[in-house]
Protein backbone atom coordinates (compact mmCIF):
# COMPACT_ATOMS: atom_id res chain seq x y z
CA UNK A 1 0.00 0.00 0.00
CA UNK A 2 1.45 3.37 -1.06
CA UNK A 3 0.00 6.78 -0.24
CA UNK A 4 0.10 9.67 -2.71
CA UNK A 5 -1.12 13.26 -2.76
CA UNK A 6 -1.70 15.43 -5.79
CA UNK A 7 -0.78 19.12 -5.74
CA UNK A 8 -1.59 22.17 -7.85
CA UNK A 9 1.92 21.90 -9.27
CA UNK A 10 1.21 18.32 -10.35
CA UNK A 11 -1.89 19.49 -12.23
CA UNK A 12 -0.07 22.39 -13.86
CA UNK A 13 2.82 20.15 -14.91
CA UNK A 14 0.56 17.45 -16.38
CA UNK A 15 -1.55 20.08 -18.17
CA UNK A 16 1.53 21.59 -19.79
CA UNK A 17 2.99 18.20 -20.72
CA UNK A 18 -0.23 16.74 -22.16
CA UNK A 19 -1.55 20.02 -23.61
CA UNK A 20 -4.89 19.26 -21.91
CA UNK A 21 -5.98 22.69 -20.66
CA UNK A 22 -9.47 21.78 -19.51
CA UNK A 23 -10.41 24.39 -16.88
CA UNK A 24 -12.05 21.81 -14.62
CA UNK A 25 -8.50 20.84 -13.64
CA UNK A 26 -6.55 24.10 -13.73
CA UNK A 27 -8.99 26.99 -13.06
CA UNK A 28 -10.24 27.58 -9.53
CA UNK A 29 -12.83 30.10 -10.75
CA UNK A 30 -14.25 27.67 -13.29
CA UNK A 31 -14.18 24.62 -11.03
CA UNK A 32 -16.05 26.58 -8.36
CA UNK A 33 -19.14 26.59 -10.61
CA UNK A 34 -19.09 22.79 -11.03
CA UNK A 35 -20.29 20.03 -8.68
CA UNK A 36 -16.71 19.60 -7.49
CA UNK A 37 -16.31 23.21 -6.24
CA UNK A 38 -12.53 23.07 -6.74
CA UNK A 39 -10.10 21.77 -9.39
CA UNK A 40 -10.03 17.99 -9.73
CA UNK A 41 -7.08 15.82 -10.70
CA UNK A 42 -6.73 14.66 -14.30
CA UNK A 43 -7.82 11.02 -14.48
CA UNK A 44 -4.79 10.11 -16.58
CA UNK A 45 -2.51 11.67 -13.99
CA UNK A 46 -3.97 9.26 -11.45
CA UNK A 47 -3.21 6.39 -13.82
CA UNK A 48 0.39 7.55 -14.33
CA UNK A 49 0.84 7.83 -10.57
CA UNK A 50 -0.33 4.22 -10.30
CA UNK A 51 1.99 3.11 -13.09
CA UNK A 52 4.89 4.57 -11.14
CA UNK A 53 4.05 2.28 -8.20
CA UNK A 54 4.72 -0.90 -10.20
CA UNK A 55 7.80 -3.02 -9.79
CA UNK A 56 10.60 -2.71 -12.34
CA UNK A 57 10.03 -4.45 -15.67
CA UNK A 58 12.73 -3.22 -18.04
CA UNK A 59 12.13 -6.18 -20.36
CA UNK A 60 8.43 -5.42 -20.87
CA UNK A 61 6.27 -2.70 -22.38
CA UNK A 62 2.54 -2.07 -22.45
CA UNK A 63 0.17 -3.93 -24.72
CA UNK A 64 -3.21 -2.89 -23.32
CA UNK A 65 -4.72 -0.56 -20.69
CA UNK A 66 -8.25 -0.49 -19.34
CA UNK A 67 -9.08 2.11 -16.69
CA UNK A 68 -12.19 3.47 -15.00
CA UNK A 69 -12.15 6.76 -13.13
CA UNK A 70 -14.84 5.94 -10.56
CA UNK A 71 -14.79 9.15 -8.54
CA UNK A 72 -13.05 12.51 -8.96
CA UNK A 73 -9.69 12.93 -7.26
CA UNK A 74 -9.10 16.05 -5.19
CA UNK A 75 -5.97 17.98 -4.32
CA UNK A 76 -3.99 17.41 -1.13
CA UNK A 77 -5.96 14.32 -0.14
CA UNK A 78 -3.99 11.18 0.85
CA UNK A 79 -4.93 8.35 -1.51
CA UNK A 80 -3.61 4.82 -1.31
CA UNK A 81 -2.73 2.44 -4.14
CA UNK A 82 -3.43 -1.26 -4.04
CA UNK A 83 -1.19 -2.97 -6.63
CA UNK A 84 -1.94 -6.58 -7.58
CA UNK A 85 0.77 -7.95 -9.89
CA UNK A 86 -0.48 -11.43 -10.69
CA UNK A 87 2.38 -11.89 -13.15
CA UNK A 88 5.01 -9.89 -14.97
CA UNK A 89 2.55 -9.41 -17.82
CA UNK A 90 -0.67 -8.62 -15.92
CA UNK A 91 -1.28 -6.03 -13.23
CA UNK A 92 -4.30 -4.51 -11.53
CA UNK A 93 -4.09 -1.06 -9.96
CA UNK A 94 -6.69 0.31 -7.55
CA UNK A 95 -6.76 3.73 -5.96
CA UNK A 96 -8.70 4.34 -2.75
CA UNK A 97 -9.76 7.18 -0.52
CA UNK A 98 -9.97 5.13 2.65
CA UNK A 99 -12.41 2.38 1.57
CA UNK A 100 -13.94 4.36 -1.31
CA UNK A 101 -12.73 3.11 -4.69
CA UNK A 102 -11.62 6.05 -6.84
CA UNK A 103 -9.92 4.38 -9.82
CA UNK A 104 -9.35 0.87 -11.09
CA UNK A 105 -7.07 -0.15 -13.96
CA UNK A 106 -5.77 -3.31 -15.58
CA UNK A 107 -2.51 -3.28 -17.52
CA UNK A 108 -1.18 -5.97 -19.83
CA UNK A 109 2.47 -6.10 -20.87
CA UNK A 110 4.46 -7.95 -23.53
CA UNK A 111 8.17 -8.61 -24.05
CA UNK A 112 10.15 -5.60 -25.18
CA UNK A 113 12.29 -2.75 -23.85
CA UNK A 114 10.51 0.22 -22.26
CA UNK A 115 13.41 2.66 -22.00
CA UNK A 116 15.16 2.55 -25.35
CA UNK A 117 13.15 5.34 -26.98
CA UNK A 118 13.99 9.00 -26.81
CA UNK A 119 11.72 11.13 -24.65
CA UNK A 120 12.31 14.18 -26.84
CA UNK A 121 9.29 15.24 -28.89
CA UNK A 122 8.93 17.72 -31.77
CA UNK A 123 7.33 21.09 -31.27
CA UNK A 124 3.79 21.09 -32.65
CA UNK A 125 0.76 23.33 -32.56
CA UNK A 126 -2.20 22.00 -30.58
CA UNK A 127 -5.42 23.70 -29.56
CA UNK A 128 -4.91 26.14 -26.70
CA UNK A 129 -8.55 26.35 -25.57
CA UNK A 130 -10.98 23.47 -25.07
CA UNK A 131 -14.02 23.30 -27.29
CA UNK A 132 -17.34 23.98 -25.59
CA UNK A 133 -19.59 21.47 -27.34
CA UNK A 134 -23.28 21.20 -26.47
CA UNK A 135 -24.79 17.74 -26.28
CA UNK A 136 -26.87 18.24 -29.40
CA UNK A 137 -23.72 18.87 -31.47
CA UNK A 138 -22.06 15.62 -30.43
CA UNK A 139 -23.72 13.44 -33.04
CA UNK A 140 -22.22 10.13 -34.22
CA UNK A 141 -19.52 10.78 -36.77
CA UNK A 142 -18.41 14.12 -35.29
CA UNK A 143 -14.69 13.98 -35.99
CA UNK A 144 -11.48 15.71 -34.92
CA UNK A 145 -8.09 15.23 -36.55
CA UNK A 146 -4.65 16.72 -36.06
CA UNK A 147 -1.09 16.15 -34.98
CA UNK A 148 0.05 15.61 -31.43
CA UNK A 149 3.15 15.53 -29.29
CA UNK A 150 3.58 16.34 -25.60
CA UNK A 151 5.76 19.19 -24.39
CA UNK A 152 9.22 17.69 -23.94
CA UNK A 153 10.42 19.56 -20.86
CA UNK A 154 7.22 19.14 -18.84
CA UNK A 155 6.89 15.54 -20.07
CA UNK A 156 10.29 14.75 -18.55
CA UNK A 157 9.19 16.38 -15.29
CA UNK A 158 6.06 14.20 -15.12
CA UNK A 159 8.13 11.06 -15.79
CA UNK A 160 10.57 11.99 -13.04
CA UNK A 161 7.88 13.08 -10.56
CA UNK A 162 6.06 9.75 -10.72
CA UNK A 163 9.06 7.46 -11.27
CA UNK A 164 7.90 6.09 -14.62
CA UNK A 165 11.26 4.96 -16.02
CA UNK A 166 11.56 1.17 -16.14
CA UNK A 167 7.93 0.50 -15.17
CA UNK A 168 6.85 -1.02 -18.47
CA UNK A 169 5.71 2.02 -20.44
CA UNK A 170 7.83 3.58 -23.17
CA UNK A 171 7.94 7.38 -23.47
CA UNK A 172 5.72 7.19 -26.57
CA UNK A 173 3.22 4.99 -24.74
CA UNK A 174 3.06 7.55 -21.93
CA UNK A 175 2.58 10.20 -24.63
CA UNK A 176 -0.32 8.14 -26.03
CA UNK A 177 -2.02 8.18 -22.61
CA UNK A 178 -1.59 11.95 -22.47
CA UNK A 179 -3.07 12.20 -25.96
CA UNK A 180 -6.23 10.44 -24.76
CA UNK A 181 -6.56 13.04 -22.00
CA UNK A 182 -6.02 15.78 -24.59
CA UNK A 183 -8.69 14.46 -26.99
CA UNK A 184 -11.32 14.13 -24.26
CA UNK A 185 -10.49 17.30 -22.36
CA UNK A 186 -10.05 19.56 -25.38
CA UNK A 187 -12.24 18.12 -28.16
CA UNK A 188 -14.61 15.21 -27.51
CA UNK A 189 -16.47 16.54 -25.65
CA UNK A 190 -13.96 19.20 -24.56
CA UNK A 191 -14.66 21.75 -21.84
CA UNK A 192 -17.66 19.87 -20.44
CA UNK A 193 -15.83 16.55 -20.10
CA UNK A 194 -15.69 14.32 -17.07
CA UNK A 195 -13.48 11.41 -18.16
CA UNK A 196 -14.94 8.10 -17.03
CA UNK A 197 -13.34 5.22 -18.87
CA UNK A 198 -10.52 4.47 -21.30
CA UNK A 199 -9.23 1.42 -23.11
CA UNK A 200 -5.96 1.84 -24.98
CA UNK A 201 -4.57 -0.84 -27.28
CA UNK A 202 -0.98 -0.56 -28.52
CA UNK A 203 -0.08 -1.97 -31.91
CA UNK A 204 3.22 -3.56 -32.90
CA UNK A 205 4.44 -0.46 -34.73
CA UNK A 206 7.62 1.53 -34.23
CA UNK A 207 6.91 5.01 -32.82
CA UNK A 208 7.74 8.12 -34.83
CA UNK A 209 11.35 9.24 -34.69
CA UNK A 210 11.43 12.87 -35.76
CA UNK A 211 7.77 13.50 -36.59
CA UNK A 212 4.78 14.00 -34.29
CA UNK A 213 1.89 11.60 -34.01
CA UNK A 214 -1.19 12.15 -36.15
CA UNK A 215 -4.65 11.33 -34.84
CA UNK A 216 -8.23 10.81 -35.94
CA UNK A 217 -11.04 10.57 -33.37
CA UNK A 218 -14.80 10.44 -33.78
CA UNK A 219 -17.99 10.23 -31.74
CA UNK A 220 -19.52 6.74 -31.65
CA UNK A 221 -22.68 7.54 -29.68
CA UNK A 222 -24.16 9.59 -26.83
CA UNK A 223 -26.24 7.82 -24.20
CA UNK A 224 -28.88 10.44 -23.38
CA UNK A 225 -29.85 8.67 -20.15
CA UNK A 226 -26.51 9.47 -18.57
CA UNK A 227 -25.10 12.16 -20.89
CA UNK A 228 -22.33 9.66 -21.59
CA UNK A 229 -20.29 10.18 -24.75
CA UNK A 230 -18.38 7.31 -26.36
CA UNK A 231 -15.62 8.11 -28.83
CA UNK A 232 -12.96 6.10 -30.63
CA UNK A 233 -9.63 7.42 -31.84
CA UNK A 234 -6.47 6.25 -33.54
CA UNK A 235 -3.02 7.64 -32.85
CA UNK A 236 -0.73 6.98 -35.79
CA UNK A 237 3.00 6.91 -36.47
CA UNK A 238 3.28 7.93 -40.09
CA UNK A 239 0.57 5.99 -41.92
CA UNK A 240 0.42 3.12 -39.41
CA UNK A 241 -1.77 2.99 -36.29
CA UNK A 242 0.30 3.13 -33.12
CA UNK A 243 -2.56 2.99 -30.57
CA UNK A 244 -6.35 2.74 -30.62
CA UNK A 245 -8.39 4.35 -27.86
CA UNK A 246 -12.00 3.89 -26.81
CA UNK A 247 -12.98 6.82 -24.59
CA UNK A 248 -16.07 7.43 -22.44
CA UNK A 249 -16.79 10.83 -20.87
CA UNK A 250 -19.79 12.41 -19.23
CA UNK A 251 -20.91 15.68 -20.81
CA UNK A 252 -21.66 18.19 -18.07
CA UNK A 253 -24.69 20.42 -18.51
CA UNK A 254 -24.68 24.15 -17.86
CA UNK A 255 -24.76 25.08 -14.21
CA UNK A 256 -28.28 26.12 -13.22
CA UNK A 257 -28.92 29.79 -12.55
CA UNK A 258 -31.93 31.00 -10.58
CA UNK A 259 -34.69 32.40 -12.78
CA UNK A 260 -36.48 35.56 -11.71
CA UNK A 261 -39.29 34.71 -14.12
CA UNK A 262 -39.78 31.35 -12.40
CA UNK A 263 -39.77 33.05 -8.99
CA UNK A 264 -42.36 35.59 -10.20
CA UNK A 265 -44.61 32.75 -11.38
CA UNK A 266 -44.54 31.34 -7.86
CA UNK A 267 -44.52 34.68 -6.03
CA UNK A 268 -45.93 37.60 -8.02
CA UNK A 269 -43.92 40.81 -7.75
CA UNK A 270 -45.13 43.29 -5.14
CA UNK A 271 -44.01 46.05 -2.76
CA UNK A 272 -44.84 44.13 0.42
CA UNK A 273 -41.26 44.39 1.68
CA UNK A 274 -40.64 47.97 0.61
CA UNK A 275 -38.55 49.74 3.24
CA UNK A 276 -37.12 46.46 4.56
CA UNK A 277 -33.37 45.81 4.46
CA UNK A 278 -31.90 42.31 4.01
CA UNK A 279 -28.41 40.86 4.18
CA UNK A 280 -27.93 37.59 2.26
CA UNK A 281 -24.71 35.76 3.18
CA UNK A 282 -23.63 33.62 0.22
CA UNK A 283 -25.98 35.03 -2.37
CA UNK A 284 -24.16 34.76 -5.68
CA UNK A 285 -25.34 31.27 -6.66
CA UNK A 286 -27.92 28.60 -5.92
CA UNK A 287 -30.54 29.07 -3.22
CA UNK A 288 -28.90 32.21 -1.80
CA UNK A 289 -29.14 33.93 -5.19
CA UNK A 290 -32.78 32.87 -5.58
CA UNK A 291 -33.64 34.25 -2.12
CA UNK A 292 -31.96 37.56 -2.99
CA UNK A 293 -33.98 37.77 -6.21
CA UNK A 294 -37.22 36.90 -4.41
CA UNK A 295 -36.65 39.51 -1.71
CA UNK A 296 -35.90 42.21 -4.27
CA UNK A 297 -38.99 41.22 -6.24
CA UNK A 298 -41.06 42.13 -3.17
CA UNK A 299 -39.54 45.60 -2.83
CA UNK A 300 -36.84 44.74 -0.29
CA UNK A 301 -33.41 46.38 -0.40
CA UNK A 302 -30.85 43.54 -0.50
CA UNK A 303 -27.16 43.48 0.30
CA UNK A 304 -25.74 40.32 -1.28
CA UNK A 305 -22.39 39.00 -0.08
CA UNK A 306 -20.03 36.68 -1.90
CA UNK A 307 -16.39 35.70 -1.58
CA UNK A 308 -15.18 34.66 -5.04
CA UNK A 309 -18.01 34.51 -7.61
CA UNK A 310 -17.98 38.09 -8.88
CA UNK A 311 -19.41 37.32 -12.31
CA UNK A 312 -22.26 35.28 -10.84
CA UNK A 313 -23.08 38.00 -8.30
CA UNK A 314 -23.17 40.66 -11.00
CA UNK A 315 -25.42 38.41 -13.10
CA UNK A 316 -27.93 38.15 -10.23
CA UNK A 317 -28.01 41.92 -9.88
CA UNK A 318 -28.45 42.40 -13.64
CA UNK A 319 -31.24 39.80 -13.72
CA UNK A 320 -33.43 42.14 -11.65
CA UNK A 321 -33.69 44.64 -14.50
CA UNK A 322 -35.46 47.76 -13.27
CA UNK A 323 -35.17 46.52 -9.70
CA UNK A 324 -31.37 46.06 -9.89
CA UNK A 325 -30.79 49.25 -7.88
CA UNK A 326 -32.32 47.46 -4.91
CA UNK A 327 -29.49 44.95 -4.79
CA UNK A 328 -25.98 45.89 -3.67
CA UNK A 329 -22.95 43.58 -3.75
CA UNK A 330 -20.37 43.13 -1.01
CA UNK A 331 -17.33 40.90 -1.53
CA UNK A 332 -15.62 39.33 1.45
CA UNK A 333 -15.32 36.38 3.83
CA UNK A 334 -18.39 36.13 6.06
CA UNK A 335 -16.45 33.87 8.45
CA UNK A 336 -14.11 36.79 9.23
CA UNK A 337 -15.51 38.67 12.21
CA UNK A 338 -13.56 41.83 11.37
CA UNK A 339 -15.11 41.88 7.89
CA UNK A 340 -18.57 41.36 9.41
CA UNK A 341 -18.06 44.26 11.83
CA UNK A 342 -16.94 46.50 8.99
CA UNK A 343 -20.02 45.47 7.02
CA UNK A 344 -22.21 46.29 10.02
CA UNK A 345 -20.79 49.83 10.07
CA UNK A 346 -21.53 50.15 6.35
CA UNK A 347 -25.12 48.97 6.82
CA UNK A 348 -25.74 51.36 9.71
CA UNK A 349 -24.28 54.27 7.79
CA UNK A 350 -26.05 53.52 4.52
CA UNK A 351 -29.35 51.97 5.60
CA UNK A 352 -29.74 52.76 9.27
CA UNK A 353 -30.49 49.18 10.32
CA UNK A 354 -31.24 45.63 9.24
CA UNK A 355 -34.52 43.68 9.06
CA UNK A 356 -33.48 40.32 7.62
CA UNK A 357 -30.36 38.15 7.86
CA UNK A 358 -30.09 35.11 5.59
CA UNK A 359 -27.15 32.76 6.32
CA UNK A 360 -26.67 30.52 3.29
CA UNK A 361 -22.91 30.18 2.74
CA UNK A 362 -21.13 26.84 3.10
CA UNK A 363 -17.69 25.41 2.36
CA UNK A 364 -17.44 23.03 -0.62
CA UNK A 365 -19.23 19.77 0.17
CA UNK A 366 -17.83 16.42 -0.87
CA UNK A 367 -18.06 12.88 0.57
CA UNK A 368 -15.81 12.31 3.57
CA UNK A 369 -15.31 9.11 5.54
CA UNK A 370 -15.64 9.35 9.33
CA UNK A 371 -12.31 7.73 10.12
CA UNK A 372 -9.32 8.75 12.27
CA UNK A 373 -7.27 9.51 9.15
CA UNK A 374 -9.94 12.01 7.98
CA UNK A 375 -10.67 13.63 11.33
CA UNK A 376 -8.71 16.82 10.62
CA UNK A 377 -10.73 17.36 7.42
CA UNK A 378 -13.93 16.59 9.34
CA UNK A 379 -13.13 19.13 12.04
CA UNK A 380 -12.02 21.73 9.52
CA UNK A 381 -15.31 21.47 7.62
CA UNK A 382 -17.40 21.79 10.79
CA UNK A 383 -15.34 24.77 11.97
CA UNK A 384 -15.61 26.59 8.63
CA UNK A 385 -19.33 25.89 8.36
CA UNK A 386 -20.04 27.19 11.84
CA UNK A 387 -17.92 30.30 11.30
CA UNK A 388 -19.93 31.26 8.18
CA UNK A 389 -23.05 31.49 10.36
CA UNK A 390 -21.77 32.35 13.84
CA UNK A 391 -19.81 35.41 12.70
CA UNK A 392 -22.78 37.06 10.92
CA UNK A 393 -25.26 36.10 13.65
CA UNK A 394 -23.07 37.43 16.46
CA UNK A 395 -22.65 40.66 14.49
CA UNK A 396 -26.22 41.32 13.37
CA UNK A 397 -28.61 39.73 15.90
CA UNK A 398 -28.67 42.90 17.96
CA UNK A 399 -29.69 44.94 14.91
CA UNK A 400 -32.39 42.41 14.05
CA UNK A 401 -33.74 42.52 17.59
CA UNK A 402 -34.13 46.31 17.36
CA UNK A 403 -36.33 45.87 14.28
CA UNK A 404 -38.16 42.66 15.33
CA UNK A 405 -36.53 41.22 12.23
CA UNK A 406 -35.83 37.79 10.77
CA UNK A 407 -32.89 35.45 11.25
CA UNK A 408 -32.99 32.80 8.50
CA UNK A 409 -30.44 29.99 8.57
CA UNK A 410 -30.14 27.33 5.88
CA UNK A 411 -29.89 23.81 7.22
CA UNK A 412 -30.73 20.62 5.29
CA UNK A 413 -33.09 17.66 5.26
CA UNK A 414 -29.91 15.62 5.73
CA UNK A 415 -30.16 16.27 9.49
CA UNK A 416 -33.00 13.74 9.37
CA UNK A 417 -32.01 11.55 6.41
CA UNK A 418 -28.40 11.02 7.60
CA UNK A 419 -26.54 10.02 4.42
CA UNK A 420 -23.60 7.68 5.14
CA UNK A 421 -20.68 9.69 3.68
CA UNK A 422 -21.70 13.15 4.92
CA UNK A 423 -21.18 12.92 8.68
CA UNK A 424 -19.27 16.22 8.56
CA UNK A 425 -22.13 18.00 6.78
CA UNK A 426 -24.79 16.59 9.13
CA UNK A 427 -22.71 17.55 12.17
CA UNK A 428 -22.22 21.10 10.89
CA UNK A 429 -25.93 21.59 10.17
CA UNK A 430 -26.93 20.19 13.57
CA UNK A 431 -24.49 22.59 15.23
CA UNK A 432 -25.98 25.52 13.31
CA UNK A 433 -29.48 24.50 14.32
CA UNK A 434 -28.33 24.38 17.94
CA UNK A 435 -27.03 27.93 17.65
CA UNK A 436 -30.35 29.13 16.23
CA UNK A 437 -32.23 27.41 19.06
CA UNK A 438 -30.06 29.27 21.57
CA UNK A 439 -30.56 32.57 19.72
CA UNK A 440 -34.34 32.11 19.80
CA UNK A 441 -34.21 32.17 23.60
CA UNK A 442 -31.73 35.04 23.88
CA UNK A 443 -33.33 37.18 21.14
CA UNK A 444 -37.07 36.48 21.47
CA UNK A 445 -38.13 39.52 19.44
CA UNK A 446 -36.37 38.12 16.37
CA UNK A 447 -38.25 35.62 14.20
CA UNK A 448 -35.83 32.73 13.73
CA UNK A 449 -36.29 30.27 10.89
CA UNK A 450 -34.37 27.05 10.29
CA UNK A 451 -34.76 26.03 6.65
CA UNK A 452 -34.41 22.32 5.84
CA UNK A 453 -34.72 22.01 2.07
CA UNK A 454 -34.43 18.66 0.29
CA UNK A 455 -31.79 18.07 -2.35
CA UNK A 456 -31.74 21.15 -4.58
CA UNK A 457 -30.73 21.62 -8.20
CA UNK A 458 -27.54 23.67 -7.79
CA UNK A 459 -23.93 23.59 -8.96
CA UNK A 460 -23.35 21.01 -6.23
CA UNK A 461 -25.87 18.53 -7.64
CA UNK A 462 -25.43 19.30 -11.35
CA UNK A 463 -24.52 15.75 -12.37
CA UNK A 464 -26.47 13.10 -14.24
CA UNK A 465 -27.39 11.32 -11.01
CA UNK A 466 -27.46 14.41 -8.79
CA UNK A 467 -30.13 16.16 -10.86
CA UNK A 468 -32.57 13.30 -10.39
CA UNK A 469 -35.23 14.24 -7.86
CA UNK A 470 -33.67 17.62 -7.08
CA UNK A 471 -36.01 20.51 -6.28
CA UNK A 472 -35.70 23.87 -8.02
CA UNK A 473 -34.17 26.56 -5.80
CA UNK A 474 -36.85 29.02 -6.98
CA UNK A 475 -39.54 26.95 -5.27
CA UNK A 476 -37.76 27.03 -1.91
CA UNK A 477 -36.88 30.74 -2.19
CA UNK A 478 -40.47 31.69 -3.04
CA UNK A 479 -41.77 29.73 -0.03
CA UNK A 480 -39.33 31.43 2.35
CA UNK A 481 -40.07 34.95 1.13
CA UNK A 482 -43.82 34.30 1.00
CA UNK A 483 -43.73 33.49 4.72
CA UNK A 484 -41.80 36.69 5.41
CA UNK A 485 -44.35 38.71 3.47
CA UNK A 486 -47.24 37.33 5.50
CA UNK A 487 -45.73 39.18 8.46
CA UNK A 488 -48.24 38.04 11.06
CA UNK A 489 -47.19 37.36 14.66
CA UNK A 490 -45.61 33.93 14.96
CA UNK A 491 -43.46 31.79 17.20
CA UNK A 492 -39.88 33.00 17.71
CA UNK A 493 -38.54 29.76 16.21
CA UNK A 494 -39.93 27.69 13.37
CA UNK A 495 -38.50 24.96 11.14
CA UNK A 496 -39.47 25.02 7.49
CA UNK A 497 -39.45 21.60 5.83
CA UNK A 498 -42.34 21.93 3.37
CA UNK A 499 -41.99 23.96 0.21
Amino acid sequence: MTTVRFTKQDLARFSAASRDRNPLHISEDYARTTPYAEPVVFGLLGLLAGLGQLSKRNDRHLRHISVEFRNPLCLDVPYRFDIIESSTDNTRVKLYDMTRLMMTATLAFMPGQDGTQSSSFPEVWCAADPEDRQKNTLIPGTRVTGIYAPQTEEFAQVVERWGLVGKGATPHQIAAMMWASYVVGMHLPGKRAVFWRLTLEFHDVDPPREDPFSYDAAVEDLDERYDLLRSVGTLSAGSLPYATAHMWAFVRQDSPRPSLRRISDLLPESEQLKGKRALVIGGSRGLGAAIAQALASQGCTVLLTYQHSTAEAEHIRASLGERSARLELAQGNAADIDWCLSLRDTILRRYGGLDLLVCNASPPIRPLAFEPEKLSQFQDFVTRSLALVSAPMSTFLGMLAAQAGWNIVLSSSFVRDLPPVFAHYVTAKCALEGLVNWAAVQYPTVRHRIIRPPKLLTDQTNTTVGRQGAMDVEQVAASIVRQICQSHPSQPLQIMETF
